[in-house]
């Protein structure tokens, strides 16, 4: 039989923190869903070989916190990234007389149940987690502290690139579980479930190790001083081959700035290519756009038709350009020749 360990499980929400009665077992310290932020990484074009350096330089541009930690997931080639505040995550920790680097950290996301496919939203320790899953993993995630109206799960969607004919126009009824054993989705790639019996198994072997100390310890201590200078005497060759991929790294850091930098002079798409995507959202019934006014992050514009003009199938079009945001129709006396005015978003 399987030696398992108990788990006492800290559960850090916003303003408080839930300790376990039990006084042993191994430790796991649980986000709270307002704690941390999710983001999914398709790594696909990249060769399997250089996917970990890729995701670090996407990690060093998302990172949403001054220092951040980390849980990451692969499913296939995509990295799935719950990133949070490590500062303010390590002195909780540490407020509690623990150490920061013997406690494992879950976001709560992990210890739910996974859903079997599409949305849902699941009710969480503080507030309500809207949820999109796909090709069996989550592929999109947004809190709420209130369960989210119509309107709010609608835009959730539409970030999501959900086809306006799958979308749900009503909230759905938020799903209500327990805390798992253990996180669906395995740290780093690695099996969690032999990692958890390595873990129970290690701590136990310690304990019974204590035992037989006398002996162990000397033949321990004289392996760990062999391999320490077999690995300083590697050092400097370890060193050398490294160099080239850390003037590297640096390099590409360099380029992802001026980038931005580039980006930031010109953060709305160009003129001609929102033309394109407006015609053609425009009917095809000789349609055309007989005024264009832009101006940044507003767009408005006049459009013509040889018959009356359906307003609302237009805007759920124009809706649909991912970079068009509050699209309305302007009061006119014409039905030909309606006015539409917009928000335009920043590339």
């Amino acid at each position: 039989m399987l030696f398992r360990l108990p788990v006492r499980r800290f559960v850090q929400g916003s303003d408080k923190i839930e300790t376990p009665s039990r006084p042993l077992g191994a430790l796991q310290w649980v986000l709270s869903r307002p704690l941390y932020r999710f983001q999914t990484f398709d790594l696909t074009q990249v060769p399997a070989k250089n996917r970990t350096q890729a995701l670090s330089l996407e990690l060093t541009q998302w990172t949403p916190f001054a220092k951040s930690a980390y849980y990451i997931g692969w499913h296939g080639q995509r990295a799935l990234v719950w990133g949070w505040d490590a500062n303010k995550v390590d002195a909780a920790i540490m407020a509690q007389g623990l150490k920061p680097q013997r406690v494992r950290i879950l976001p709560e996301t992990l210890l739910q149940t996974p859903h079997t496919g599409g949305l849902c939203i699941s009710r969480c320790h503080q507030g309500f987690e809207g949820q999109l899953w796909r090709l069996g993993q989550l592929d999109r995630s947004r809190w709420w502290p209130q369960l989210p109206s119509a309107d709010e799960w609608l835009m959730f969607q539409r970030d999501a690139a959900i086809a306006p004919s799958e979308q749900q126009h009503q909230t759905p009824a938020p799903r209500v579980q327990q805390f798992q054993a253990s996180p669906w989705l395995s740290q780093a790639g690695s099996s969690d479930d032999k990692s958890l019996q390595g873990e129970r198994l290690g701590m136990a072997a310690g304990a019974l190790a204590l035992l037989a100390a006398t002996f162990w310890y000397g033949t321990a201590w004289y392996k760990a001083d062999v391999s320490t200078s077999d690995l300083k005497n590697q050092l400097p060759l370890v060193q050398s081959q490294v160099e080239p991929l850390t003037q590297a790294r640096s390099q590409a850091l360099d380029y992802l700035a001026r980038a931005n930098v580039l980006r930031a002079l010109a953060p709305y798409p160009a003129q001609l290519t929102l033309m394109a995507k407006v015609a053609q959202a425009l009917p095809k019934d000789k349609s055309f756009v007989k005024e264009w006014d832009f101006k940044p992050g507003q767009l408005k514009i006049t459009v013509t038709s040889a018959t009356d003009i359906s307003t609302t199938a237009l805007i759920s079009q124009l809706q649909q350009i991912s970079v068009l945001r509050d699209v309305k129709a302007l009061p006119g006396r014409d039905p030909k020749v309606v006015t539409f005015q917009m928000e335009v978003a920043g590339t």
